[in-house]
């Protein structure tokens, strides 16, 4: 298979012929079950969350940001969007999976869907979901003229959602869901050398995981499942413990050095802080309506969350565990990144295809992604559900 990159005009065409594959493809990988509940009940508002979001949409010139690049895995959609963060500027698509169509040149078959994206260096790993695959792309090679860059497509478990470079660069870590249709699902966790880009390690795992963090010595891996927080042995790459306490979990984050690691409970609209030494519950913080994505910044000062079902971003202080502002996104917010300084944070809105960019420091809108077109259903298969960003520009930009 090729990555294949695709304009603006011919994805838009395109994305309609494959918005009913790729959509019951992204219904059968998303991990925990209460994403299904986020898609059903957000599906008859769609179209008003989508206009809400477009009725404050800025334009691309007054997007002012940080020269870098952001990457957005487009979970309908085998691949991802590559946008400049100077000025919200959606550069290229590009996906795998992507044949022709027997007999029709002007459309494609979009066979798969990306859940997670992660980036180490240049190099971009992004799980190609229904076809089972991890596939790598070096940065540095993509460009709007060529529609074949080079790429690498690596064979693991059924369904991987997430994925992790570990702190030394040295592997990634890749959570398998399995096809959640019972509890013996074979789900479990698969470790990628960077240096061979092979599967060098594989381990069962019941739960459906969903994400996967490092602690910051990379000693432990914590892995958000639907039965709990499993925590790994990284040397020995096996299963120490299984924290419980709470409900499902569905994402999880470790503080800077190493003293709490936080964990959202969207069964019972919370964040749960844990001890990194004890792996004992020290706090739970009441969040808004079906918390999905934590992300804590690198002074370890903030704790943003996602509260999907809320159309917000709660805001909190991590010293004293309070919401101290909300952050109001509508279209579903479901992913979150941060721009390499901290002062923009980038929210996914997975409803409405757009990214909303937020000044961290004052919480005023500063920037908007539209992923998909303008024309009506434009939006079908441009679900983000990962964002990672660097400093270094994508090609194009």
């Amino acid at each position: 298979m090729t990555l294949r990159n695709l304009s603006a005009g011919a994805r838009r065409v395109s994305r309609r012929t494959a918005a009913t594959i790729a959509a019951g493809a992204a219904v059968v990988v998303i991990a925990g079950g209460s994403a299904i509940a986020v898609a059903e009940s957000h599906h008859g508002s769609q179209t008003a969350a989508h206009s809400a979001a477009r009725s404050a949409r800025l334009t691309s010139t007054s997007c002012h940001g940080p020269a870098g690049a952001a990457y957005v895995a487009d979970a309908g959609f085998d691949g991802f969007t590559a946008v400049n963060t100077a000025n919200c500027q959606a550069i290229q698509t590009y996906n795998v999976g992507d044949t022709q169509v027997p007999d029709d040149p002007g459309d494609l078959n979009f066979s798969s869907t990306n859940e997670g994206v992660v980036l180490h260096g240049s190099t971009l790993y992004f799980a190609d979901t229904g076809n089972s695959t991890v596939a790598i792309i070096n940065t540095k090679v993509l460009d709007p003229k060529n529609f074949t860059p080079a790429e690498k497509l690596i064979k693991v478990g059924l369904f991987p959602q997430d994925l992790a470079v570990t702190p030394n660069g040295k592997q990634v870590w890749v959570a398998e869901t399995g096809p959640q249709t019972s509890a013996s699902a074979p789900s479990a966790i698969s470790v990628i050398s960077t240096a061979t880009d092979k599967v060098i390690a594989r381990m069962k795992l019941t739960g459906q995981p969903s994400d996967i963090a490092f602690s910051s010595s990379g000693a432990q891996a914590y892995v958000a499942t639907m039965k709990g927080l499993a925590v790994f042995n990284t040397r020995t790459m096996s299963q120490t413990t299984l924290v419980r306490g709470f409900g499902s979990t569905r994402t999880v984050a470790p503080g800077p050095g190493g003293k709490n690691v936080y964990v959202t409970d969207p069964t019972r609209n919370q964040l749960v802080v844990l001890s990194a030494s004890t792996l004992k519950i020290i706090r739970t913080i009441h969040t808004g309506e079906l918390p999905w994505q934590v992300l804590v910044s690198r002074t370890g000062e903030t704790i943003y969350v996602t509260d999907t079902n809320s159309n917000a971003v709660s805001v909190i202080n991590a010293s004293t565990g309070k919401v101290t502002r909300t952050f109001s996104v509508n279209g579903t917010p479901d992913t979150l990144g941060l721009t390499p300084d901290g002062r923009e944070l980038w929210v996914g809105q997975n409803a409405a295809a757009e990214v909303t960019v937020i000044n961290t420091a004052t919480g005023a809108r500063v920037g908007t992604v539209n992923l998909g077109g303008t024309e009506p259903q434009s939006a079908d298969g441009f679900e983000p559900t990962g964002i990672v960003l660097t400093r270094t520009p994508t090609a194009g930009s």
